[in-house]
């Protein structure tokens, strides 16, 4: 899916200030201090946030509310003597489409293909470069970011900044072909439980995986797979194998792919990340709430002094 570019600055839940009722003319659904917005511009946004938010509801709101925000943004960076035009938008637009790996005609037909137009394609960009532009002249240089102020975040986000349990296994795989019929499944079962019972016989496990693996990559290293994070495998191993203790053997486990004998070698329990190793990007995420919030405030009392009118009949 094609990434669409963002700066990062997410709005929402700005209430719209909604003037006098009066009767809409040639599709227009709201002025914002006499400049008009049209329904046409209000659907394209709302296919455009489709993309961004897919699970999200109230998008005809959101997409005027955004409208309606970068008009009192580009009002704002004229009387800043600031000004986007029409190339600060197409290389913005060939620059993403880089990073993406895809020619501008293909983006078109991307784009078309959604329903959404070129050129309304082309107006979100300009909003987000607008919004990047104004947090960076009007509030940039006011924000400051204390080391008490990163220390709180840090202990106050713990569980995002640890690193998760893992265990050191090695395992065997009697694999179980997609079109095995019940009979043969039954006996490479059987064939499990007599590797699982020579094994705690004595015979070492690395023996039994050379000899019995059908997991090609592993074999030859005696079963080993190396440290595995909880979570990350096939849910019935992930139960089994944080439930063991070290030396433990289980299985045979039935898995998409076959019967798993695995050994545990042993566990790394969840642990912290240092503060050092992550405190400039705990920097980044507070600087990046702190943009918004200032944004998001400044929004709010620039629609005080802006004349909005909402015709809610044709939204």
């Amino acid at each position: 899916m094609m990434k669409y570019l963002s700066v990062g600055v997410l709005l929402f839940g700005i209430p719209l200030i909604v003037g006098a009722g009066k009767t809409p003319v040639d599709g227009i659904v709201a002025t914002v201090n006499g400049a008009p917005v049209t329904l046409y511009q209000v659907n394209q946004r709302v296919e455009i946030l489709k993309q961004k938010y897919p699970d999200s509801k109230d998008l005809k709101k959101k997409a005027l509310d955004t409208i309606i925000d970068d008009n009192i943004i580009y009002d704002e960076l004229k009387t800043m003597g600031a000004s986007i035009n029409e190339g600060d938008v197409d290389n913005a637009i060939e620059q993403m489409s880089e990073a993406n790996g895809v020619s501008i005609d293909s983006l078109k037909s991307e784009l078309k293909s959604k329903g959404i137009d070129f050129n309304a394609y082309k107006n979100e960009i300009k909003g987000e470069i607008a919004r990047t532009k104004l947090v960076s002249y009007k509030f940039r240089n006011e924000i400051t970011i204390t080391d008490d102020d990163i220390q709180r975040y840090y202990l106050a986000h713990q569980k995002e900044f640890s690193k998760v349990k893992q265990a050191d296994i090695s395992h065997i795989l009697i694999e179980v072909p997609p079109d095995t019929s019940v009979g043969q499944q039954k006996k490479l079962f059987e064939t499990a439980g007599k590797v699982i019972a020579k094994i705690k016989n004595g015979e070492a496990f690395s023996d039994a995986a050379m000899q019995y693996s059908d997991d090609k990559y592993t074999k030859k290293s005696g079963g080993y797979l190396g440290p595995v994070e909880e979570g990350s495998l096939y849910p019935v191993l992930n139960s089994a194998i944080f439930k063991a203790k070290p030396g433990n053997i289980i299985g045979p486990i039935r898995t998409p792919v076959g019967y798993e004998i695995i050994l545990i070698n042993g566990f790394k329990s969840s642990e912290l990340l240092p503060l050092k190793d992550i405190k400039e990007k705990i920097r980044n995420d507070i600087f990046t709430a702190k943009l918004d919030s200032a944004l998001k405030n400044w929004l709010l009392t620039k629609r005080q002094k802006t004349i909005i009118t909402i015709y809610n009949e044709l939204l």
